[in-house]
């Protein structure tokens, strides 16, 4: 791992090409690194070019080199640029960090993106190049553009102290920032995609409420799907080439070798109030989702590769959903949990149920 920035500590992920912040990066640690940080408004964005034009309208630290960012979206990596344009919206607040070698990160709607620098052209010239989403930054802040231009401010004023990092929040995924609300549109705050939900990292989550159905029979439901991807795909959109019931988070119920998706759905069962971590193994991608919450994010194309994530529950059966997909060449998949006096170990399949379908 190398620093792309000064600003931003970021890594590659060998196999897939996507960047991210593989550690926690606290607010503090952004404000000295950048010479300059700025507030600014989305004046206009082309969609179908893949650029935006942001104006600065105020310097917070530093004086600011430029009037008007010109910001080339369209050519980001993977998914990013499809998921960041819809939040280039017109009025749309930004908060810009740069330093002496222009390299920057912009903040609109709740996430950082980082940009490659001017290359040395003039201000009224300069086009700055979108590289990544900095999927983990959201450990750094989560809030609106507006309540971090605030801090910002009063920090450099003396008045208050940065806000604290949260090492557990969940990394931010392609469907988060989809489901996210653009600018201007209403909010829940209690509803955010588990992202971008806020919350004060000394205080203990408040633990999920199970589902607790009725009718429930063991195994998990499973959809199979047939298919090429370098992402998991939106297997809503998808016709599955066959369904069943399986006995546990395998690939036993696959129909081909390669080029194939798996859905579980069902519910595991908690036996005990607590924190509890989920870990996916998987050749290729996987995405474990407690309820509504993505707990754990695997995906792309890549060996086995463990990811983990943690979520308070209460004690009972809540819903789960794994989504796997294969691509070339080995595959593997295991689950594993572990919890209050739980050691990590695969979960049996003695602790999975589904619905029947009727």
């Amino acid at each position: 791992m190398k620093r792309a920035l000064a600003l931003v500590l970021a890594a590659v992920l060998t196999s897939e090409g996507s960047a991210y912040i593989d550690t926690l990066y606290p607010l503090q640690q952004f404000i000295a690194e950048s010479e300059v940080i700025a507030e600014g408004v989305v004046e206009k964005t082309d969609a179908k070019k893949g650029v935006s034009l942001v104006r600065v309208t105020k310097s917070i630290k530093g004086k600011c080199q430029y009037d008007l960012l010109r910001l080339n979206l369209g050519i980001g990596q993977e998914w990013h640029p499809e998921a960041v344009l819809p939040h280039f919206v017109a009025g749309a607040p930004a908060v810009i960090f740069y330093n002496a070698e222009r390299r920057a990160e912009v903040y609109v709607n709740r996430f950082f993106l980082q940009f490659s620098g001017d290359a040395g052209q003039p201000a009224d010239k300069a086009w700055w190049s979108f590289t990544h989403v900095e999927v983990h930054c959201n450990r750094t802040f989560n809030g609106t553009t507006e309540e971090l231009a605030r801090i910002l401010v009063d920090v450099q004023a003396g008045k208050i102290k940065p806000p604290p990092a949260d090492p557990k929040a969940p990394p931010i995924t392609k469907d988060a920032i989809k489901s996210l609300p653009a600018w201007g549109q209403p909010v829940d705050a209690e509803k955010l995609p588990a992202p971008f939900v806020r919350r004060d990292p000394s205080k203990p989550r408040k633990s999920r409420v199970p589902e607790n159905p009725q009718g429930i029979e063991k195994g998990l439901a499973i959809q199979v799907f047939e298919g090429t991807w370098e992402s998991l795909p939106d297997f809503d959109a998808l016709k599955p080439a066959a369904t069943g019931v399986a006995e546990q988070f395998d690939l036993s119920k696959r129909r081909r070798e390669e080029h194939y998706g798996l859905r579980f759905t069902g519910f595991i069962d908690i036996p005990r109030e607590g924190t509890w971590t989920f870990h996916t193994v998987s050749d290729d991608g996987t995405r474990l989702r407690i309820g509504n919450e993505e707990v754990v994010t695997n995906d792309g194309v890549h060996g086995a590769k463990e990811a983990s994530g943690e979520i308070a529950l209460r004690a009972g059966r809540h819903a789960i959903t794994l989504l796997y997909f294969q691509g070339g060449g080995p595959a593997s998949l295991d689950v594993l949990w572990e919890g209050p006096d739980l050691p990590k170990q695969k979960v049996p399949g003695a602790a999975l149920t589904h619905t029947p379908a009727p």
